[in-house]
Parts: C-alpha cells; sequence; structure tokens
C-alpha cells in the first residue's frame, strides 16, 4: 500500500509537470499573458527551490508525515487555484503554490521510503518512482492536448487535484506506523542561513533564464548577475566538496546533478529539431520522447536487481557513459541529411543511460545518510539538480537564441553539445563515488540502513 501511494504520487507529479507544459500555451493565450510567459515557469521553479530547502531539516526534526501532508494539501490548494484563474496573475500564484508543495513532498517521500522499506527493498522502490513516468510520458501530452483544445486547459490542473488525495490517502497506514521522532532540531540559523541561500540560487536561475532573447547589453548583465549569485549561494546548499567533486557523497551529489541536467538540456531540443530540421510531424517528433521513457524504465528496472553500494556505483559509471553517447548521437540529427532513426535510436541509448544511473544515485546517497541527515541529504540532491538543470537550460537558450539567426545546425548542435559536455562531467565525477575508507558517513558506519555492504 505505502509503495502504490509512492508511486501514485509520482505518477501525479510527473503527469502535471509533462501535461501542463503541453497546456500551458493556450492558457496564455487564453488569459492574455503571453507577454509573461516565462514566468509562469520561472517563478514556480524558485519556490520550489526554497521548498526543498525548508522541508530537509523539517523532516530530518519532525519526521516526514507533516511535511508530506503539508506538502500535499499545498499541492491540491494550488492546482484547484490555478484550474480556476481568471488572470495570469493567479495562474502564475496557483503554479507557485503547487510548486511548493511538490518541493516540500519530493524531499520527504525520500525520507519517508528510507524510514519505510529496508535497504536491500530501496532500490526496488526507486525503480517504481522511475517507472511512474512512463505512462504519464505516453498519454500525458495527447490527453492534455484533448482536455485544452475540446474541453478546457483548466481539467490539466483540476485532474490532478482529484487524484492526489488517494495517493496521500494510501500513504497515511505507512506514516503511523513509523517510530517517534527523538531528534533534535536543526539549529534555527542554520535553516535560516539555507534559506537565504536558496532564495539567492533561485533568484540567480531565474536571471540566467531570462538573459536568454535579450539585447545583448541586457543579456549580459542578467547573465553575469545570475552566475554571481549562483557562485555565491549554491556551495551553501550542498555538501561540502561537491563542486569539485570530492570521493563519496559530493560526487554523488554533482553526479546527479550532471545526469539530470544532460538528459533534460537534451529532451528540450528533441521535438522541436525533428519538426523544423526533418520536417515530422508534432506527434511523430513527441515519440521520440516515448522512446527515452520506454528505455528508461526497462533500464531502472534493471538497475533495480543491483543491491550493493559497487554494483550501483558499476551502474552509475555506465550511465553515464551510455548517456552521453546518446546526446553525441542526437548532435548529429542536427543536419538535416542525417536519417531520423539515428535521433530514435540514439535517445534510446541515452535513456537506457540515465534508467540505469538516475535510482541507483538516490540509493547511494541514503546509503550514506545518517537517519537525521536524510532529510537535508534529499534535499541537497534535488535541488543540486534542479539548479543544475535550471543553468544548463538557460546558458542553452543563450546559445540556441544567438546562433539561431546564422544557422539553424548551429544552433541545435551548440545546445545540445552543453548537454554532452555536462555528460562527459558526470563520467568523470562518478570515478570517486565510493567514500574513503572509514570516512563518516559511509554505509559501514550507519547499521540502521539495512543496504549489504561491500
Amino acid at each position: 500500500m505505502t509503495f502504490a501511494g509512492v508511486v501514485l504520487l509520482e505518477v501525479l507529479v510527473a503527469f502535471e509537470q509533462i501535461a501542463v507544459s503541453t497546456a500551458m500555451p493556450t492558457a496564455a493565450k487564453d488569459l492574455d499573458g503571453l507577454a509573461i510567459y516565462p514566468v509562469v515557469f520561472a517563478v514556480p521553479l524558485a519556490a520550489a527551490v526554497l521548498a526543498m530547502v525548508v522541508a530537509g531539516p523539517w523532516a530530518d526534526s519532525a519526521g516526514p508525515r507533516l511535511v508530506i501532508v503539508t506538502g500535499a494539501s499545498l499541492f491540491v490548494t494550488g492546482l484547484l487555484l490555478a484550474g480556476a484563474a481568471q488572470s495570469m496573475t493567479t495562474l502564475i500564484l496557483g503554479r507557485t503554490v503547487q510548486s511548493i508543495g511538490g518541493g516540500l513532498d519530493s524531499v520527504a517521500l525520500y525520507v519517508l521510503i528510507a524510514a519505510a522499506f529496508p535497504g536491500t527493498l530501496r532500490p526496488k522502490v526507486f525503480v517504481g518512482i522511475s517507472a511512474a513516468w512512463v505512462a504519464p510520458s505516453l498519454f500525458g501530452p495527447p490527453l492534455a492536448g484533448y482536455l485544452a483544445t475540446d474541453v478546457t486547459w483548466r481539467w490539466v490542473f483540476w485532474v490532478g487535484a482529484v487524484f492526489a488525495i488517494p495517493g496521500l490517502t494510501l500513504l497515511l497506514p505507512a506514516m503511523r506506523r513509523l517510530p517517534p521522532i527523538r531528534r533534535e532540531r536543526e539549529a534555527t540559523s542554520s535553516v535560516r542561513r539555507r534559506l537565504v541561500a536558496a532564495s539567492v540560487a533561485a533568484t540567480g536561475a531565474v536571471a540566467l533564464s531570462l538573459a536568454a532573447d535579450r539585447a545583448l547589453v541586457t543579456a549580459v548583465v542578467l547573465a553575469a548577475a545570475g552566475v554571481l549569485l549562483l557562485a555565491t549561494a549554491v556551495p551553501r546548499l550542498v555538501p561540502s566538496g561537491t563542486l569539485r567533486g570530492g570521493r563519496g557523497m559530493p560526487s554523488v551529489v554533482a553526479s546527479r546533478a550532471l545526469l539530470g541536467a544532460a538528459f533534460a538540456g537534451t529532451e528540450v531540443y528533441l521535438p522541436l529539431m525533428l519538426t523544423h530540421q526533418h520536417h515530422l510531424s508534432a506527434t511523430e517528433a513527441g515519440l521520440v520522447l516515448t522512446v527515452g521513457a520506454l528505455s528508461w524504465s526497462l533500464a531502472a528496472w534493471v538497475a533495480g536487481r543491483r543491491t550493493t553500494h559497487q554494483g550501483q556505483r558499476q551502474l552509475v559509471r555506465i550511465g553515464l557513459v551510455l548517456l552521453t553517447i546518446g546526446v553525441a548521437g542526437a548532435v548529429s540529427a542536427a543536419w538535416p541529411g542525417t536519417p531520423a532513426w539515428v535521433l530514435y535510436f540514439a535517445w534510446f541509448v541515452g535513456g537506457i543511460g540515465i534508467g540505469l544511473a538516475y535510482s541507483p544515485l538516490t540509493v547511494l546517497l541514503m546509503g550514506m545518510s545518517a537517519p537525521d541527515e536524510q532529510g537535508r541529504n534529499a534535499s541537497s540532491i534535488q535541488t543540486a539538480e534542479m539548479l543544475t538543470t535550471s543553468v544548463l537550460l538557460a546558458v542553452s537558450a543563450i546559445v540556441f537564441g544567438g546562433l539561431t539567426p546564422h544557422s539553424q545546425v548551429a544552433a541545435f548542435a551548440g545546445g545540445l553539445a552543453l548537454a554532452a559536455v555536462a555528460g562527459g562531467l558526470g563520467i568523470v565525477v562518478s570515478r570517486r563515488l565510493a567514500p574513503a575508507a572509514g570516512a563518516a558517513g559511509t554505509p559501514q558506519a550507519i547499521s540502521l540502513t539495512g543496504i549489504p555492504t561491500d
């Protein structure tokens, strides 16, 4: 029942992420808000980062139950508000409340999984979470398109609100069985510092995003400000040594961030490239995302059968290599003369890559986390991935926008090359996933994880 609740909530999050992106142009046009269209994504992103930072210490000190209930309540409230919006401002407010709830739940669910499942079962649970993205990838875009075109875009939000309630209900028994929390609350000053750092980092990510498609001087100022803010704040949000790929947990967090950014930085271009460079229909182009989702799910099932830390580290390294190969194959499809099947095959390989690596990184992180640090570390890995993805997409948009007037081939190849660089850096960092012998936070030092050690 607990597993079903976790998967149902993940299906909901996946559907909302995919479907809202499909329906948002219709909603913005209906509400006369195309002029501030980017804000619909930028503000909720910043809110989600802040929520993740708050969720970590909150779940560590009070347990995941209250965090999950609060997050789910805000998630549903935001969906209802967005669906009922009569102005773009209200839609942005609803999306922001929804993102706060989603950020709280994304961290607290990791803590719940660590507390409710023995270590040997956690790989299989995270496989289920990965598989939960398959159905939304297959049915989300056509369903959202149908609702937005033939019914109303508002139901894209309301459908999610309806299904959030049974997902939360399935989790309640497991949350009631959790042992009493007797942990010291993280110092208020420490939480406040992390919250300020998250605000600065989110502002930096938004500034970078807004730099695309601006006049040269404005773009340079926004980009420089964004980089400065991120460089100041990010080190305060991740484990010490993450930016240099330190051995053990820092490399786990860095590898996950680079993995997610490389995948997202590629997928954003694939349908557009197939329609513009290869003149396929929107339906044919969208199939490339389905191919990637299916191969991700298949590979995640394979990854779930590895339960030792050594086996999981091997899968991460193999996965990053395959993902980078897939991205490199996608670059070749920027040329119109390249057969379209090359891109489908390349993204089949890329999907296998992220499927092999994504869940094992989460399992490794939770195995290295003491019980009273699981929330904070879960917050760190998800915040790092979100911020890295945001930065890569922002820089990629600047490159793509700058090259488009000169050459479509160069624009697509340049945007995808950045994703390939992220994958390559991930390969390098993943060589340091194993913690130093006897280091604090190694799996051997935490007897409650239940994960077999090497």
